[in-house]
């Protein structure tokens, strides 16, 4: 049995760092219902790559480091960051004198560790750090390392790809995926180990893939400076054979996390995790502690807004803490069941009878009615560490999509009609499940529950649009919420939303630019960087003492709380508008 942190008093903001003591590089992992995070450099223990375990993301407890160093002293254990594949985990990480520096791979057999090195040596490049393991739709893996570039016009370190054919094994034909490119790059105007030439560094890829793109998230700039921040490039296929997409050059787009002078210094290196609710995604990263000197751990939101990846953060102040799931279900003993193969269910009760059979691993039951409350919702479960993958299940009415996370298996699809009964089966005794839907608007409306009610309602390329009024709308009952929603105005219109009975606020352009109105007489003009025929993104946070508007980190209204059960309904107004996403998420009693 692993020994788990206990959760932190229930809290409803926290603030960075959530770590106040030295944990550079930060990568997290979440297996099991615990976050595992590892670290740059040497543990108090004298191990390689300090480790702390957490189990909502705030509240930390240090651990043993996660490796003993390699014969030879080598100075510099760079960047860990774990994998899981099938039965084991995989710590990848750079080790080297800081000039020469290779990617290995360390296998345990728990997530924390102790790590074994496995004796291979993946890279080839006599410089090559920060290992990053993504794995594609198709299940093919990807390593993302940054190496250098001597004869590139912006000499210095840049990221690249290469495809893995095994744990351990690759390809051998890395390709550039970001160089440097811009002022903001520049790690060292004349570097005096490399020749006193002009060095620029790309570093700490990270990837991640939304609808029909793919986001390399990287850090750039020194270290050391208040130039060194965080942005990432885009790319429509992995096997494209040019350099992605960079969304800032320093000047008309920033860098998504960067110094804000006097409050946050030198964010950067980061990984993603997904939060305990299983549908918020986390940035992890570093900062400057200006008191001790050190780079502490921090976490912020990450989302998007049509195309653009945006971070809520850095944040210096109080602000929401993670949701955790709306429910934990533990197994008891007299849920354990012999069973001739091991199988997941979703069970319908109601002709005809259908069922849905997925390989997991599992001896333990669970039945779950599916309310009106709980017809759309997400459910996480962990295999037992005997398989150590987990299975993740996400019911949205008839669309289902089920992944064997570790096994690089994925199934999704529709079904005929809304199950009403999940039956799972899992070994580890533990499954979340947390109330609610994420709608991107690529699937059939009615599949997903949206039913128009008035106006011509269509998908486009980026997301659902209307092009004129109209109102669109989908049952979600649960209060309290979290409500998010991603929109554009056409030209000419504006948008809405409404939530209950008699809730609602409005986007509409006034001449000035776009301003916001709410339900009780609430009106105020939106800031001006608010670009409204631009994704933007809303976020309403629905409890009993009110509903307070957010766009991304700015706080803009409160409006009265929901009356009634909860609907939410998408309104076009004038000539039309697009949304991009709508989201809406259970909060717990306590949570809210």
């Amino acid at each position: 049995m692993l020994d788990c942190p206990k959760r932190g008093p229930s809290v409803q903001t926290f603030s960075n760092p959530v770590l106040g003591r030295s944990f550079p590089d930060p990568f997290v992992l979440e297996h099991d219902g615990l976050y595992w995070g590892f670290a740059t450099g040497r543990a108090p223990d004298g191990r390689c790559f300090p480790v702390a375990a957490s189990p909502d993301l705030v509240h930390w407890e240090p651990r043993p480091g996660a490796m003993e160093p390699l014969p030879g002293n080598a100075p510099c254990y760079w960047a860990p960051e774990v994998a899981r594949a099938g039965r084991e985990f995989v710590l990848y990480y750079s080790v080297g004198d800081e000039d020469t520096m290779q990617i290995r791979a360390a296998v345990s057999r728990e997530p924390g560790g102790p790590y074994l090195d496995a004796g291979r040596r993946l890279t080839s490049e006599p410089f090559a750090i920060d290992p990053h393991v993504f794995e594609d739709e198709d299940g093919t893996r990807w390593l993302f390392y940054a190496t250098d570039f001597l004869t590139h016009p912006h000499v210095g370190t840049g990221t690249v790809r290469d495809r893995m054919l095994d744990t351990f094994t690759l390809e051998g034909k890395p390709r550039p995926v970001t160089r440097a490119r811009h002022a903001w790059q520049v790690y060292d105007p004349a570097r005096r180990e490399k020749g006193g030439v002009r060095w620029h560094t790309v570093e700490g890829p990270f990837v991640l893939k939304r609808r029909r793109l793919y986001y390399q998230m990287f850090s750039a700039g020194n270290w050391k400076n208040l130039t060194y921040g965080v942005s990432y490039a885009t790319t429509r296929s992995l096997r494209a054979p040019g350099e992605w997409s960079q969304h800032a050059d320093g000047e008309r787009a920033l860098p998504i996390l960067r110094t804000e002078p006097g409050r946050v210094i030198g964010p950067g290196h980061n990984s993603v995790v997904l939060g305990p609710d299983g549908r918020q995604l986390y940035c992890v990263y570093h900062r400057w502690a200006m008191e001790s000197g050190e780079r502490v751990l921090c976490i912020d939101r990450l989302d998007w807004a049509g195309d653009r990846l945006l971070v809520l953060g850095p944040s210096d102040a109080p602000v929401p803490a993670p949701l955790p799931p709306t429910r934990v279900l533990h197994a008891r003993p007299s849920d354990r069941v012999p069973l001739p193969a091991p199988v997941c269910l979703l069970r319908w009760t109601a002709p005809p009878p259908l069922a849905l059979q997925l390989l997991a691993g599992a001896e333990t039951v669970w039945r779950c009615e599916v309310t009106d409350q709980l017809r759309v919702q997400d459910a996480v479960l962990a295999r037992n560490t005997e398989n150590d993958c987990s299975l993740r299940v996400e019911v949205s009415v008839r669309r289902v999509a089920v992944e064997l996370r570790g096994e690089g298996l994925r199934w999704s699809g529709e079904i005929e009609c809304a199950p009403d009964t999940l039956v799972f089966l899992a070994g580890s005794g533990r499954a979340a499940l947390t109330v609610g839907f994420e709608d991107l608007f690529d699937s059939p409306l009615p599949a997903v529950g949206w039913a128009p009610a008035s106006g011509g309602w269509q998908a486009v390329e980026d997301g659902l649009a209307c092009r004129g009024s109209g109102e669109i709308l989908k049952k979600a009952s649960m209060v309290p919420a979290e409500v998010v929603v991603s929109a554009r105005a056409l030209p000419g219109g504006g948008y809405g939303l409404t939530l209950g009975e008699d809730l609602w606020l409005r986007i509409s352009e006034d001449g000035e630019g776009f301003r916001l109105d709410g339900t009780g007489g609430t009106g105020c003009p939106l800031p001006r960087g608010f670009a409204g025929r631009e994704f933007q993104q809303l976020r309403l946070c629905l409890d009993a003492l009110g509903t307070r508007v957010f766009w991304e980190r700015a706080f803009l209204a409160r409006l009265p709380p929901v009356s009634g059960p909860l609907a939410l309904a998408l309104q076009a107004q004038g000539r039309g508008a697009v949304f991009d996403a709508a989201r809406v998420t259970a909060r717990t009693e306590e949570d809210a």
